[in-house]
């Protein structure tokens, strides 16, 4: 067996590859050797046998390497095994909390929609990390606000505005607008019409349209908090909107999963037949 890790050692020395982690801070030359191995692993395709064998073989050198726990468990979430996957991740969590929690607890939130397992997550990474400027993986929430989409799916409509206060208001004064996440008004707005607070939903979208113009969402969403004040003609405008913008393929969509709030075609189209 140490004759093939020192054969894989030297084929290390040949190839070069994208470094994720700096090998040096392991003094054991076991542990050098499967941070060498873990960063190999990136110089294949995600999920391919050789990424694995190459992940799985810097485990059993080093058991203790966070870093390839959590990369090895990433294909499996992608692929729906998540059984695998929580085996992963669980292994990383245990290890190194404040560096992986969030990542779980995000992942909980988008993949599987376990809200409160997701909550639990990220309100241990807070009490260990402080995480007032962090993001999740893919850089389109604030942990804050993934915490406020979280309550308010649970129907706790108050946490939720707090997190939204923390993830929007918080950052838009001390940072200013270009901190604020992409979607994170057309959330927000999201909560306010559960809320029957429909002039404050529409404030919202307004700022959402100063973000990212031309969405489906926007339009639909503008349009429920007309017809809720009675305003029906404006109504009727937005959802005609969205029809177009539908069509020209302005709207929420992710490669993985359904996104929280996203509209769909027979959303518009019953909107329009009321």
């Amino acid at each position: 067996m140490k004759n093939k890790y020192l054969l894989l050692y030297f084929c290390l020395i040949a190839l070069t590859s994208k470094a994720q982690q700096n090998c040096s801070i392991y003094t054991d030359s076991i542990c050098n050797l499967a941070c060498r191995l873990s960063n190999l692993a990136g110089t294949f395709p995600q999920g391919s046998r050789s990424c694995q064998e190459y992940l799985d073989s810097a485990i059993r050198l080093c058991p203790d390497m966070v870093d390839a726990w959590r990369e090895i468990s990433v294909p499996y979430l992608k692929r729906g095994d998540f059984a695998t996957w929580r085996k992963y991740i669980d292994k990383a969590v245990a290890l190194q909390p404040g560096r992986v929690l969030d990542i779980r607890g995000w992942c909980r939130f988008k993949f599987l929609r376990d809200y409160e397992g997701a909550l639990e997550d990220l309100r241990r990474f807070d009490s260990l990390s402080h995480f007032s400027s962090k993001h999740t993986g893919d850089g389109t929430y604030s942990l804050n606000v993934v915490m406020a989409l979280c309550e308010r799916e649970l129907g706790n409509y108050s946490n939720a505005s707090l997190y939204f206060s923390k993830g929007i208001d918080s950052i838009f004064y001390t940072k200013g607008k270009d901190f604020i996440g992409l979607f994170d008004f057309l959330h927000r707005a999201v909560l306010k019409l559960r809320q029957q607070d429909y002039t404050g939903a529409l404030s919202d979208l307004d700022q959402q349209e100063k973000l990212c113009r031309n969405y489906v969402e926007t339009s639909y969403y503008k349009g429920i908090a007309y017809r809720s004040l009675g305003k029906h003609k404006l109504a009727k405008q937005q959802f005609k909107n969205a029809a177009r913008l539908y069509k020209e393929g302005f709207h929420l969509s992710d490669v993985y999963c359904e996104m929280l709030d996203a509209v769909y075609p027979s959303d518009v189209d019953e909107a329009l037949l009321r």
